[in-house]
């Protein structure tokens, strides 16, 4: 899986003596405690347009400029261009909860996500910059979007009423300025210094110092038009020589190609380069430090050379420390449903977390009657590939649709086969159920909440909360609602998704187990999903049931607890045998949430079976330990190195299948290895298996 080994056939020879007793080193016990979970497991996103979601000073519509549309931007009428809202507009009255951000946070969100605020280049071919993804001055706030007071302003409010703010930030590119002698197909030429000598540039990520730079040595000869030669601020971003220069990406493209082509014509920054690096660390230091935001949401990371990442992502989390937030999240768009392609990012690039778009693919799907239960399954125990050393469970942002591929109704009704009306609501709120109820923290994209559906990705899944001028807009069917016509949706109350949304909100909110809990699969079969949530903490287990077919179903399940259950969503209650066996029935296309009255099952941990084989996915050496009983248990594995006294935690996985990785690549050639896996109870016993030694021969 590593990139490194993907040309590998990774493979292991068990050494004699395969079965011993765990050696000498730090305690095992220690190194079997699972970690604190990430703050972002608590949070419930709301992802904000802030072009389409307030108009709260028509006097910044055009920016400050005048003219036709290609000159300011603005063009209401058109999906592609400004349509005028702004920072004042999404604050309003801040504790209003029609025109303020009281509104966002009466949803139930404890968060909000806005689209990047740098001043954008106005066109590029017959659009506008109005969604913030085409910087090309990256230290100041778009004036069509307002001032800076604007945007301290917003912050404050969010902060006074107990949400963060997560910006959305691009460190792949900036706005298309630069143009090419020969045209924009890519070039595969190697770098050259100023010199004319070859180099590799990933040869000097995270060095303080990097080959001269000549144009003329440019893999494509670059230039840009009179007057533009410094458009761009900081002064360094006009310097031609902090690109990548090899021209767009294109069909078929290599992974040098996705890393540094240039992605839809825009300007692909070389983030190889100390400069670049150095330069992003003070843009983007600057905005925490400035307007103290709670989070970053990163563009494009695909696109970004990967060793660029353990670079930048400390430098913010300590900005964001020096003016005393704690918890700063980080999370990126790494645009793929390749679960061991996004898990990459995670487990050697140091990126924090990643948008679920695996989750999002196999989560639609099911909520829209399209796929099996199974499909959710694998995308849960994939959640192994994410696990790192801290011990923490993965936490990924998870979401059924976005402003790019179309809002979670569109995405449920393709795949559902021509659903409307009715049946489509109810799938779309069997989504919602599934998204707020599995692990991760939840994000919704605005608009949603009052019906719209749109037609599919981009620019049709972008409409505007406001009074639209955009014809089709008016006229487009909504989930619970007439179409809006000439009317605003912050009028649209009581529509069965906010509600959906509210309810679902206020449980997250209060049963922290559906937010933090471990997740335990217990049923994937057809229609039919089962999971339980283990709040470590409290020892209390949820079970939460779904169903996308057209019939109620009745499944009996295991458990970790005995005695009754009381329903929190969509049940009567019910009662499980001494056993822990429980039969829950679930509507059709509906869900069912269980809390136990008892603790869960307490039983001493014993040794764990502890196997390696190759894993059969990736070029990864998967460990995978057997465990006894049905009391809920944590697995933790370590490895002991070839010369070393030492255990190492490769990892704590808290759900079946337990397994941890070694990746054949980060070890010698034929390095003797030593692996444990450490069973631990909720209570805190352990249970080690025996040592399993092990050649890696990649």
């Amino acid at each position: 899986m590593s990139r490194c080994a993907s040309a590998l056939a990774a493979a292991l020879v068990l050494a004699a003596g395969a079965a011993a007793a765990p050696g000498s080193g730090p305690s095992l016990a220690a190194l079997a405690v699972p970690g604190a979970a990430s703050s972002l497991a608590t949070d419930r996103i709301y992802f904000v347009m802030t072009d389409r979601y307030a108009d709260g000073d028509p006097a910044n519509d055009t920016g400050g400029l005048t003219g036709t549309r290609n000159f300011t931007g603005y063009d209401p009428a058109s999906t592609a261009w400004w349509h005028g809202g702004d920072l004042k507009g999404l604050t309003g009255g801040c504790t209003d909860p029609v025109h303020g951000l009281q509104r966002i946070e009466d949803l139930g969100f404890n968060a909000i996500w806005i689209t990047p605020v740098v001043v954008n280049q106005i066109t590029q071919g017959d659009s506008g910059g109005y969604h913030g993804y085409w910087g090309l001055d990256f230290t100041h706030v778009d004036p069509h979007l307002g001032t800076q007071q604007d945007l301290t302003d917003l912050v404050t409010c969010a902060h006074s009423l107990g949400m963060k703010v997560i910006l959305d930030v691009v460190v792949n590119h900036t706005g298309d300025v630069i143009q090419y002698e020969g045209g924009p197909d890519y070039s595969s030429a190697p770098y050259r210094d100023c010199h004319g000598k070859a180099f590799d540039p990933a040869r000097f990520v995270g060095k303080t110092s990097f080959p001269c730079m000549s144009v003329k040595y440019l893999p494509k000869f670059p230039y840009v038009f009179p007057g533009q030669q410094n458009v761009k601020t900081p002064a360094w971003m006009n310097d031609l020589t902090n690109y990548h220069e090899r021209g767009g990406i294109g069909s078929g493209c290599s992974a040098q190609c996705q890393t540094q082509g240039d992605l839809a014509g825009l300007d692909d920054l070389f983030t190889e380069k100390p400069a670049v690096v150095n330069g992003l660390v003070k843009i983007y230091s600057d905005w925490i430090t400035a307007y103290r935001f709670d989070g970053f949401r990163i563009d494009t990371v695909l696109q970004v050379n990967p060793g660029f990442w353990r670079l930048w992502i400390p430098k913010m989390v300590a900005a964001a420390k020096s003016v005393g937030i704690d918890d700063f999240q980080v999370f990126g768009e790494a645009y793929t449903t390749d679960t061991l392609q996004q898990s990459q990012y995670v487990r050697d690039d140091g990126m924090p977390a990643l948008l679920d778009f695996p989750f999002q693919s196999a989560a639609s799907g099911y909520a829209s009657g399209g796929s099996s239960a199974v499909a959710v399954l694998h995308r849960l125990q994939d959640d192994d590939y994410y696990r790192t050393p801290d011990g923490s469970d993965p936490t990924p942002p998870t979401f059924l649709g976005n402003h790019d591929m179309g809002r979670a109704a569109f995405q449920i009704q393709t795949q559902g086969l021509g659903l409307s009306g009715d049946a489509l609501l109810r799938h779309v709120e069997l989504g919602y159920d599934l998204l707020y109820l599995m692990r991760g923290a939840p994000v919704v994209m605005y608009g949603d909440e009052v019906g719209m559906i749109g037609t599919g990705g981009d620019q049709q899944a972008r409409q505007d909360m406001f009074p639209t001028q955009v014809a089709d807009w008016r006229t487009q069917p909504r989930l619970g609602a007439p179409p809006i016509g000439t009317g605003s949706s912050f009028d649209v109350v009581s529509d069965p998704i906010e509600l959906e949304l509210k309810q679902l909100g206020a449980l997250r909110q209060t049963d922290a187990a559906l937010a933090t809990g471990w997740t335990v699969p217990r049923y994937a079969k057809g229609g039919v999903l089962v999971v339980s949530r283990i709040d470590p903490a409290t020892k209390t287990e949820y079970v939460e049931a779904f169903d996308n077919g057209d019939a109620a179903a009745t499944v009996t399940v295991q458990t970790a607890t005995a005695g009754s259950w009381t329903p929190l969503l969509g049940s009567v209650g019910a009662t499980s045998t001494a056993a822990g066996k429980l039969t829950v029935t679930i509507p059709a296309v509906g869900a069912v949430l269980l809390r136990a009255d008892e603790p869960v099952f307490s039983a001493a941990p014993a040794a764990p079976k502890l196997s390696i084989a190759p894993d059969p996915l990736s070029d990864l050496l998967a460990a995978t330990a057997t465990v006894k009983g049905p009391a809920p248990v944590s697995v933790a594995f370590a490895v002991m190195r070839a010369g070393s006294h030492a255990w190492q935690r490769l990892d704590v996985d808290t759900s079946p299948p337990f397994r941890g990785f070694l990746d054949p690549a980060k070890f010698k050639r034929r390095e003797h290895v030593q692996v444990v896996a450490i069973e631990r109870s909720l209570d805190g016993r352990t249970a080690t298996s025996a040592v399993v030694r092990a050649v890696v021969v990649p």
